[in-house]
Parts: structure tokens; sequence; C-alpha cells
């Protein structure tokens, strides 16, 4: 195989620690913000020859496998398991390295072809699932590394069951099967735990690793890059005052770069307004814009508490978090990036509306307060009303929502008692409901406003 472009070097501390896990066979949260250069993580992750450098005598005897579910249909044990099967069939092109026969990936395929047929079979789907592991790991000293890609909506969305099936697998095996699960967040802060969400958790609670932006070597190699493909003249000083305005963020990086060649403005970057003529720019907003929806309303209040020199509506707690994802100095709890820091200064404090639904953290903000947080029940069920907010939801929308494996036999009652836990948690006084709206005979509607 081709290595990859990357140096030798590149994202040396990141890579060291997840190898060294590796090694361990132990398993770990990574934590990785919008725009952090993840991909290029992984491809070097991936590369035979990164394998080979630090694996050692490990090296053809673990089978590392990335699965994105960014790219999944739906959440269903089924199309889990489909999609990371996939990626054991891509092991193909890398028979000899890993010790695998052609034998071995038609098993797989076999398995997987028999685990689509199952549909909505749990208990074969499972044990189709399990069998096409067994051909890699059976009779053998194979070990076998799950990076888990873009886990967030996974970790929020599938049933008990999966994780509990992850930890099985896990105990089944001991060290021979790791996790590596890549969120945007800390999985603690995505959604109420479970019994099964809490098991598989221990596995990687004691190693969590922040994705943070790229020092400044690994910046420098990035910067020329992309000066390379694009034919643009880079020096000492240019490079050094991107760095400074974007830090390591390689989305800011390519976009500051792009952005102030293409709008002549490069002479003006020793400005002290330097930040702000970037932020006029379509491609740098676009990349800050993403970068602060990924975040929670938690971590917006503090940045932008921070920005103001607020201190006392800093949240110690979410700046842990935020250094984690080094969106804040570990010293002096800077905001990591000028260009960023300025366009926290021009954002609005939407979660003092009446009612605010945070997405990325599935928090409900009422009247500036951050609600309870909602069980995956509630969180469907709100989810529904909030899709069709100022339209009556019809009881049976409501219980497919709710309830979506349910083959039936879901009544009425248990619809109202779910609406019932759900309007304690966001209404101001659950008794006169002011968001929550029973419509008679028809449904139930959401209405977010002074209504």
């Amino acid at each position: 195989m081709t290595p990859t472009t990357q140096k030798p070097g590149f994202r040396q501390i990141e890579t060291e620690k997840l190898f060294k896990w590796m090694q361990a066979g132990e398993s770990a949260s990574i934590i990785g913000i919008s725009g952090v250069g993840k991909s290029n993580l992984f491809n070097h992750i991936r590369d035979p020859y990164t394998q080979a450098h630090f694996l050692g005598e490990l090296d053809g005897s673990t089978i590392i496998v990335r699965a994105n579910f960014h790219y999944i249909p739906d959440f269903s044990d089924r199309s889990i398991y489909s999609l990371i099967l996939e990626q054991l069939e891509l092991l193909e092109g890398d028979l000899d390295r890993l010790g695998l026969t052609h034998e071995d990936i038609e098993h797989i395929s076999r398995y997987h072809e028999l685990l689509l047929d199952a549909q909505d079979d749990i208990l074969k789907v499972q044990r189709y699932f399990k069998l096409a592991l067994r051909v890699l790991l059976a009779q053998s000293s194979r070990r076998l590394v799950f990076l888990f890609d873009q886990f967030d909506d996974v970790y929020q969305e599938a049933e008990p069951r999966f994780f509990a099936n992850l930890r099985g697998l896990r105990e089944a095996y001991k060290y021979r099967i790791s996790y590596l699960v890549f969120t945007r967040d800390l999985l603690p802060n995505l959604i109420e735990m479970d019994k099964a969400r809490e098991e598989f958790y221990e596995l990687l609670a004691s190693n969590i690793m922040g994705l943070k932006p790229y020092v400044k070597s690994d910046a420098m190699s990035v910067l020329e890059r992309i000066a390379g493909r694009n034919k643009l003249a880079l020096n000492d000083a240019l490079r050094d005052r991107l760095y400074e305005l974007a830090s390591g963020h390689a989305g800011l990086l390519r976009a500051a770069l792009l952005g102030a060649a293409q709008h002549q403005l490069i002479g003006q970057l020793n400005q002290d307004n330097a930040a702000e003529l970037l932020l006029q720019i379509p491609g740098v907003e676009l990349e800050c814009e993403k970068l602060w929806r990924s975040l929670s309303v938690h971590e917006q209040r503090t940045l932008m508490a921070k920005t103001q020199s607020f201190d006392t509506a800093v949240d110690n707690t979410v700046v842990a978090q935020l250094q984690i994802k080094g969106l804040m100095g570990e010293e002096d709890a800077a905001i990591f990036s000028p260009i960023f820091a300025r366009f926290i200064a021009s954002q609005q404090a939407l979660w003092e509306e009446p009612l605010f639904f945070d997405e990325p953290s599935r928090q409900i903000w009422v009247l500036g307060q951050p609600a309870p947080r909602l069980t995956q029940l509630e969180y469907r069920l709100f989810q529904q009303l909030y899709e069709q907010e100022g339209e009556v939801v019809e009881k049976d929308a409501l219980i497919a929502a709710g309830w979506p494996s349910a083959q039936g036999g879901v009544s009425d009652e248990a619809l109202i008692a779910a609406i019932a836990r759900l309007r304690r948690k966001i209404e101001p006084n659950s008794k006169e409901p002011r968001f929550l709206h029973n419509v008679h005979n028809q449904g139930y509607m959401l209405q977010i406003g002074e209504g």
C-alpha cells in the first residue's frame, strides 16, 4: 500500500496515545469539534506504515476498522451491524498483511446476507453479527479495533440492547476487542443514560481524549498543502499570522488563507482588525457558524460570557469541557482563536427565547434555563411535536414516533402518561400548559412563543 501524505510526526501526541490504548486492548472516548481535521487523523491511523510503526509486534494481528455512522439510513440494530460488516468485507484488499483468506471474507459476507435477510428478528440479527466477528477472532490471536465515527446520533438513538451487546462482546473476547468512539461532545452530555449505555460508557470513561486544533508544526504543514494545491505563495510571516488568527483549526486555516487570497486581504492581515476583516469573507464566517452550531448552549453561554469579561457567568465545569475540545486554553481559559472570539461576540443569546431547543445537545431551555434531561421516549415525542410546531399532531403519529419498534398494543393511556412526564419537564407550570397543548379528540400541539 502507498503511505499517506502525512508526515511521520503528524498528530504525534494523539497518535501515540491512541495506539497505546490499542496495544493495551483499551477502549476510549475521543471528542472532536467541527472542522478540526478528524478525517486526516483517521487516514493517518489506518495507514499501514503508521500501524507498523506504532503497533510493533502486534502489527498484522490487529485489525482496525472505521465505521462512519454519518451514512447510516436509520439506527436499527440491523442497519448498525450491517454498516460495520460492510467495513469488515473491505478487508479483502489487505488479506496478506492481516493473515486472512478469501474464504474468511466470503464467510463474513454470507453472515452479512443472512443478517439482512433476518429483517426485524433481533435475535437472528445479533447472532449473525457475532458469527461474523467469530470468523476473525476464533482460533486466532487477532485483535479487533473499531473506530466508531459520528457516534453521537447512534448513542442517542440506538436501542439499549445494542450497547449491551457491544459490552457483551467485549466481555466475551476481553482485551481483543476495543472501541474508539469519536463524538462531538462527551457522551454523558448527549442523553439521559439507561443501564446499558452506562455500562458501555464504563469501558470508555477512563480514557477520554480531546482532539484539539493542530499544534503549530502540523498547522504549518496544512497551510503548505493548501497553498501548494492552490498555487499560492507563502512566507514565514504570513504562516505565523494565519496561525495566530485561526490557531490550529484546520477549517479556519483553510478558509482564512483562501479567503484572504481571493479577496486580496493578505496585505491587511497584520492590522488589529484582521479577525473582523476575515469574518466578512463568507467561507470564514461559515466555518465559524459550523463550529458554533456544534456546541451546546451551555458551551455557547460560557464562551459568550468570556468574550464579554462577564466572569461570574462563566461555568467552570463547562470551561473544563471546552478545554478538552481545545476551544479554551489550558492555563488562561482564553478562547483559542481571535477569529472565533470575534464571531462569538456578534452572536445573540437565542436560549433566552421562551422555549428553545438546542439540537446538538438535545437540551431544551425554558425561559432561559435548562429543562431536565429527556428520556429517549420523551425526546422522540418532543421531536415529532417540534418538527410540526404550530400544527396538531394526531395521537397515532405520536405513538408511531414514540414507540417505533412496537408491534401494536400501545394504548392512549401510555401516550397520555408520557406526554404528562414531558410536560412536567418543559412547562413552567405543568398544570397550566403554555407550550404543549391537548387538542380535544385530535392530539397535541407544541406552540412556541408568547402564546
